[in-house]
């Protein structure tokens, strides 16, 4: 067979690969636990009530590429691997690169200049989302990373510079996790300004979430699937919704 006889016409649907960030509390975890059959790989504290298959608490590499390596290898029916968080997995790879290093600080691991964070991102690269590939298309499962947020200063070329919303993550892996996902999606509970300039929660028990999936100059978000801009409610099902509904275009990269 020719390589131009192998060669496919429309779409080819494959399960989402999505970045899940925003504030503590706002229910990232939470939101997780309702995709399809979902195992949580628990890198932090704060699941204890989250009603879900889950990992005993990860606090070493190995032990977290073991997990990956047994979802994609053993006998289960999970459907959706979650990572939380993607923000406590990368200070355990942080660690580790000081560690071979020598290093007290990721910037100056290896003699400074990036090189840390460089040998960081080569980590997450090759170890991390190699299996997680891996585990999408042998196991034709959905991918889910939650990270927490945080305001970055971004600067322009002509000079001028902004704030925006973003995943808490270093730079380099950052971008490249962006990239690879084919959703990136900001959590938020939603507010309101009062006649004092203050914010105000709106909604009842703890305030009402929203969900962003196209992002702007004050906020990195961007979707595959032609999710409009705006906020949606925050729960898989309209997620769920808007990725059908879309025209599968790409909502901001």
């Amino acid at each position: 067979m020719s390589l131009l006889q192998k060669l496919t016409v429309g779409k080819t649907p494959s399960p989402p690969r999505i970045l899940l960030y925003g504030d503590a509390g706002v229910g990232k975890s939470s939101f997780a636990a309702t995709a399809p059959k979902p195992v949580i790989l628990v890198l932090e504290d704060g699941l204890d009530q989250i009603d879900c298959a889950k990992t005993p608490h990860i606090k070493d590499f190995a032990t977290f590429i073991a997990y990956l390596k047994e979802i994609r290898d053993e006998p289960h029916d999970f459907q959706t691997v979650v990572i939380d968080s993607l923000s406590a997995l990368q200070n355990i790879v942080a660690d580790g690169v000081c560690a071979a290093a020598g290093a007290k600080f990721l910037t100056a691991a290896y003699g400074g200049y990036n090189r840390g964070n460089d040998a960081a991102l080569v980590q997450f690269r090759k170890d991390v989302y190699s299996l997680l590939d891996e585990i999408r298309r042998k196991r034709n499962m959905c991918i889910i990373q939650i990270a927490h947020s945080h305001d970055e200063t971004v600067k322009y070329t002509d000079g001028t510079t902004d704030r925006r919303t973003a995943p808490r993550l270093i730079a380099a892996i950052r971008d490249w996790v962006v990239e690879w996902n084919d959703i990136v999606a900001y959590a938020k509970i939603r507010t309101m300004e009062d006649a004092s300039g203050g914010k105000v929660v709106i909604g009842k028990n703890g305030g009402e979430r929203e969900l962003y999936c196209v992002g702007d100059t004050r906020l990195l978000a961007k979707n595959r699937f032609g999710i409009p801009s705006g906020p949606m409610p925050f729960t898989w099902d309209a997620l769920v919704s808007a990725i059908k509904s879309g025209n599968g275009a790409n909502g901001g990269s």
